[in-house]
């Protein structure tokens, strides 16, 4: 059952010129900043989507005035029983991610995801299993957030032949680096980051380099067809120590993820720390922003920049997502059998 079940006509069509004739039911996985950001929105009335239920950890803990009579589930299999057209993924654990958007598309459920550590490394599979299955696996909110660099990737790839892509990927470092930057000391730039809800409570990931790694292998994905092996890409780890030095230093330091392609077809990747004061482009990216620079065999350039972490411009990515699939397939009303996916465990 949804918030709001009423059939609406909608404005968009559904990629044949003819009208889809109901609101796409959307589920929503994980109910944390970036999910319950994506719920609110999609609860609201007079939107083309009809949010039908989540699956969260706890059910029983109070939601927001809006959501209170939304469907809540632990069990993925329960909640797909809701038949929803979409999924939207905001769970915090790749590995639940991963078995989410598997079980979702097996059902031909489309996905949105935000979770990078569920599909970096695995997109050809999923992508396979979703034509398979004739639904649509939509990841643009997983790297980049408000930045569309994703898209920039392929719009590069479909003009020409990427070369080299240079970007500054996670937003909760930039912050860090900015902060520090400007007074602050290493501990309260984190703190910062994670009141301003840029950084997780364990900020292990952004600090490691592990997030920029996960990004890192979807983008090698859009530009070249293929992964690069997650334990190819080279990681400098972001510690107190290393940010000292680059306050000490002097000069405008961000943390560069860089994809190579030579002409023999072999991929290099890393992320590394540089100092960027010649480089105009990534010299002005400040706080929680990410840029991207894609450049061509033929010498074209194509960037996009924008801000790459906390609720608002990741939501806004999901919901450019949406869109897309509204206009690639129109709401089915059928009845899908229970996904076979055990009971217990999922979270573990």
């Amino acid at each position: 059952m949804c918030l709001d079940v009423e059939d609406k006509e909608l404005s968009f069509s559904n990629g044949s010129g003819a009208p889809a004739s109901r609101r796409l039911r959307v589920a929503v996985a994980g109910l944390g900043v970036i999910g319950e950001g994506a719920a609110l929105e999609l609860a609201k009335e007079d939107i083309p989507y009809a949010l039908c239920a989540a699956l969260v950890r706890d059910p029983a803990k109070t939601r927001a005035v809006s959501l209170k009579t939304l469907r809540t589930y632990s069990d993925p299999a329960v909640m797909l029983v809701e038949h929803p057209d979409v999924v939207v993924d905001a769970l915090p654990s790749g590995e639940a991610g991963r078995r989410l958007i598997e079980a979702a598309l097996a059902q031909g459920v489309s996905i949105v995801t935000a979770n990078k550590q569920a599909i970096a490394g695995a997109l050809a599979l999923l992508h396979k299993h979703a034509e398979q299955n004739h639904a649509v696996l939509a990841y643009s909110p997983s790297v980049g957030g408000g930045a569309p660099m994703v898209e920039t990737v392929q719009r590069a790839r479909e003009q020409g032949d990427p070369r080299e892509i240079a970007a500054i990927l996670n937003g909760t470092v930039n912050f860090i680096l900015s902060a520090m930057k400007n007074g602050a000391a290493f501990g309260e730039a984190v703190k910062r980051a994670q009141d301003a809800g840029f950084a997780e409570p364990d900020p292990t990931a952004d600090l490691s380099g592990e997030d920029a790694r996960a990004k890192i292998s979807i983008l090698t994905y859009e530009a070249f067809g293929h992964e690069i092996d997650l334990d190819a890409i080279q990681v400098e780890p972001l510690t107190a120590e290393r940010a000292n030095s680059f306050v000490k230093g002097g000069g405008v330091w961000k943390q560069l993820a860089q994809i190579s392609r030579r002409p023999d077809g072999e991929i290099a990747a890393r992320v590394t720390f540089a100092r960027v004061d010649d480089d105009p482009f990534f010299r002005k990216v400040e706080k929680e922003g990410n840029a991207l620079r894609v450049a061509n065999a033929d010498g074209r350039a194509f960037t996009c920049e924008g801000k790459g972490a906390g609720r608002a411009p990741t939501v806004g990515s999901i919901f450019s997502d949406l869109e897309k699939i509204a206009r690639l397939k129109p709401s089915r009303n059928i009845e899908r059998p229970e996904n076979s996916l055990r009971r217990s465990g999922f979270f573990n």
